[in-house]
């Protein structure tokens, strides 16, 4: 996965991706399957009661909804029923009553839309829409905004929230590297928008009136080209039939990457697949959707087939933001001007609040401190500052931040200095006004702040408190236990910001324009010290995360490096410039099984053949090798995965290194056995098992577990059930012993298609539904559609057909999500699937099952799962 983040504009509202009508339902499309809602259930519910269905299909419907209401009644997890699907009409209630409830809130305490807009933070047509109830499910940040505005009493704040209901959960993304952590979204400030009326109407008559396909905002970093693009895509929204999605590239480092992004935001399978491309224009081809790209500026050679996209899409319009124009036929280039200044003769409050760029000031100043007044000269002093910081927003931003301790004057007065002693003469004014802003505030700082303020700037998507202090104690040996400290001072400074990661640890991290600039300042030697001790950090961490993959808490370490992954991927590519090959070949080894769960594999395995392309040792080479064959045999290239497995074997046994003997000859058997080749796989595993013992209890155990689970796999399919059911129980156990979910959710798969071959249902079920249960705890959704699949065998022999419709629906979603197999070693039988989907369609009708089946693609994950452990 690209190191991306991707939101999209759902009617008037930014939340994870997806198309979206203009009432806000969600359409289904192509191969856009990212979970479907209000749209799904409508349209299924229209073809369930229309003319001529059978009663089968009413019966599913029921079982949803009665299931649903279960569970909203117990607040616990019913067995084995189907789950409800969102039904709009609760949903068209609670925005009724929220509009009605947010006009006689605002009419009680005497406020216009635009007042109310004003001091909540929002835009005037938001509110408008809220009040007349085409804005549906608003964010609870934006209904505790409207509270605060309005100064209700709690009782009022209450009802208000009640009103508006819950929001609908969101899927995970394809790529889950950027996404199952906390909805990315982009970078919006939550401060009223000054000045940009006029932008915002232009560019509207642009997209809508003169159907301009590409619009790209162009200005200098901290304009507020994003910002506005927002705003835009706010105001038009309603006028694209399927709605707007937008994909912010700010951490994206390779232009390759950005096709990938998109689909990704889009929700679309194959999204890092090598027709990517095609992906896109089929999926996009029959939408009139806006598609908001954000932060193209280093990333320009992605503009042809951006050109491509919009050339092949005639209905599609692309809205893109660079500090540089794209330079593609179609595009129509829009400047992003400063904020506009008072004007020379201003002097008073009301000449400062006429000016967007000093009413912006006024604002920032007030909030961060309210309590001071302004006189005469303060105010004369925010009128220059206007000028001197060139009416750029985050110039204007980070300055104010100063107020909390400097006067007005006080900080004009530095301002003046840096500017006279920092300011690059070769770049346009307004960037040197920005360097200059930036320059001051750094010089406001301590030498120790400083330098760590250019450490700060070799991480990517931010660092934790952990990282900063190993990276620092690296580098030049300066002590490390100051690091909380600095930090602080550069948050207070506004240079640096804390976000929360998803398990609650603080991510310190800088607005984009601050990062590239705090880059800027680290060169030369210092450069590469603290660039090596980055590197030195990324490769630690992925080490012990390999080594916790394989235990207990190995849920908490793959959010840890998820979190963790642009680091980690910006480490292995400078290590590859730097010439420091095994340093990058030993991160993407470690990663391997991070990409395996993640679904990530052309990522591994591009990483891992770039690695093999380099110089690393041997001792390093034979286990990058193994990454490039795990990742080849997940993508479905079994003779790739050969190729690599047989390298790494050879090199290993020169170095006598058991352990990766061990694991090189299971994976040639595993090549073997996908082949079908059984006399050749089955000594293959033997001897790596043999090597496992060699290699001690930290080298080999884990590998042993899933060893015997795949020599069971080979003895069923030569139909020794016994002694298959014996080695696969024996690496159950040891994976239980060490808490490790994944070898032990690949025994109980196993252990379910022995107990279906001897008709044992009851037991095929216990072991699908444990299997179930920790694909959800790891997020693994190649596997879970595997035990999805085999579970809807199991609900055919209990006749339960409308649920094996659902279920395999579900599967056949969830692999094309995933974009590959992955778990290829898993053998199901092939002829029991067709024999369970043809007993349901002659119990069904065609109609029924396509419908029962269209059901289960649209389920969310959340509600599979509670489709699969639920009763009837």
């Amino acid at each position: 996965m690209s190191r991306s983040t991707s939101v999209a504009l759902i009617g008037r509202r930014w939340c994870p991706a997806a198309i979206t009508t203009r009432c806000g339902c969600t359409q289904p499309s192509g191969s856009h399957r990212p979970w479907r809602g209000v749209w799904s259930w409508f349209s299924l519910m229209r073809r369930a009661f229309s003319l001529g269905r059978s009663r089968t299909t009413v019966r599913t419907r029921t079982l949803l909804v009665q299931l649903r209401r279960r569970r909203n009644a117990g607040g616990q997890r019913v067995r084995r029923g189907p789950m409800l699907l969102r039904m709009p009409g609760a949903g068209q209630q609670s925005q009724e009553s929220f509009a009605t409830r947010l006009r006689d809130l605002r009419e009680r305490v005497g406020l216009t839309q635009q007042e109310l807009a004003e001091k909540a933070g929002l835009t005037p047509h938001g509110i408008s829409a809220l009040e007349r109830g085409t804005r549906t499910r608003p964010y609870p940040h934006t209904i505790r905004s409207i509270a605060d505005a309005l100064e209700v009493d709690e009782a009022d704040r209450s009802a208000l929230i009640a009103a508006a209901g819950r929001r609908a959960a969101r899927p995970a993304p394809a790529d889950p590297a950027t996404p199952d952590r906390p909805a990315p979204t982009l970078d919006v400030p939550p401060t009223v928008l000054h000045g940009r009326a006029s932008d915002i109407a232009a560019l509207g008559r642009l997209i809508l009136d003169e159907d301009a396909r590409v619009v790209t905002l162009t200005g200098p970093g901290g304009v507020g080209k994003t910002r506005l693009a927002a705003a835009v895509a706010d105001a038009v929204a309603d006028r694209f039939a399927d709605g707007v999605v937008a994909v912010s590239l700010v951490s994206v480092t390779d232009a390759g990457a950005v096709l990938p992004s998109l689909a990704r935001a889009l929700g679309l399978a194959g999204s890092d697949g090598p027709d990517v491309l095609e992906t896109l224009v089929d999926h996009l081809r029959p939408l009139q959707l806006l598609l908001v790209v954000d932060n193209l500026e280093h990333l320009l050679s992605a503009a042809p087939p951006l050109s491509q996209l919009t050339s092949a899409c005639p209905r599609l319009t692309l809205l893109a933001t660079s500090r540089s124009p794209l330079r593609i036929r179609a595009e129509l280039e829009y400047a992003v001007e400063p904020l506009g200044l008072p004007g020379d003769q201003a002097s008073s409050r009301q000449d400062l609040e006429a000016a967007p760029s000093g009413a912006f000031l006024l604002e920032r100043a007030l909030a961060v401190a309210p309590q001071s007044t302004l006189d005469e000269d303060d105010l004369r002093a925010c009128i220059e500052l206007c000028h001197r910081l060139a009416g750029l927003p985050l110039a204007i931003e980070l300055a104010t931040a100063h107020l909390r301790v400097l006067t007005p004057r006080v900080l004009v007065d530095r301002l003046e200095e840096a500017t006279a002693t920092s300011a690059a003469r070769d770049l346009p004014a307004r960037q040197r006004t920005m360097r200059a802003t930036l320059d001051w505030s750094l010089g406001l700082l301590s030498e120790d702040a400083r330098w760590l303020f250019q450490v700060l700037g070799a991480f990517r998507g931010g660092a934790t408190l952990d990282a900063v202090e190993s990276v620092v104690g690296a580098a030049e040996g300066r002590a490390a236990t100051g690091a909380l400290a600095l930090l602080n001072d550069l948050v207070e400074h506004s240079l640096v910001v804390v976000r929360p990661d998803a398990d609650g640890t603080s991510r310190f991290t800088m607005l984009e324009p601050v990062a590239q600039y705090a880059r800027s300042l680290l060169a030369g030697e210092e450069a590469s010290r603290v660039l090596a001790a980055h590197a030195a950090y990324g490769l630690e961490l992925a080490r012990r995360g390999a080594i916790e993959f394989e235990r207990d808490d190995q849920i908490a370490w793959l959010a840890r490096i998820e979190a963790a992954e642009p680091n980690l991927l910006i480490a292995v590519e400078r290590s590859l410039d730097s010439g420091d090959d095994d340093t990058a070949s030993l991160i993407t080894w470690y990663l391997w099984l991070f990409w395996w769960m993640r679904g990530q594999v052309s990522r591994g395995r591009r990483l891992a053949e770039l690695c093999l392309a380099a110089d690393p040792s041997p001792e390093v080479r034979c286990r990058v090798a193994l990454t490039a064959a795990t990742m080849s045999y997940a993508g479905g290239d079994v003779e790739a995965a050969h190729g690599y497995w047989s390298e790494s074997g050879t090199i290993a046994g020169s170095l006598g290194d058991a352990e990766v003997m061990a694991k090189a000859r299971a994976g040639v058997g595993l090549a073997a056995l996908a082949t079908g080749d059984l006399a050749t796989a089955e000594p293959l595993f033997t001897e790596s098992l043999e090597l496992c013992e060699k290699a001690g209890p930290a080298g080999g155990d884990w590998l042993a577990s899933l060893v015997h689970v795949w020599l069971g796999t080979l003895l069923l399919q030569t139909g020794k059930k016994v002694q298959a059911t014996s080695s696969i129980e024996r690496g159950l156990v040891l994976a239980r012993s060490r808490g490790d979910r994944l070898a032990t959710f690949v025994a109980l798969y196993n252990l379910s298609q022995a107990a279906i071959g001897t008709e044992e249902y009851d037991l095929a079920r216990a072991h699908l539904e444990e299997g179930i249960t920790l694909s959800e705890e790891v997020r693994d959704l190649a596997n879970l559609a595997y035990f999805t699949e085999a579970l809807a065998d199991v609900e055919a022999h209990a006749s339960e057909h409308s649920r094996v419709a659902t279920l395999l629906g579900a599967a056949t979603a969830l692999r094309e999500a995933v974009g590959a197999d992955v778990y290829t070693y898993y053998l199901p039988d092939a002829e029991l699937r067709a024999r369970t989907e043809a007993a349901a369609r002659e119990a069904l009708g065609d109609a029924g099952y396509e419908d029962a089946f269209r059901a289960g693609t649209e389920l969310e994950v959340e509600e599979l799962i509670d489709l699969a452990l639920s009763e009837v």
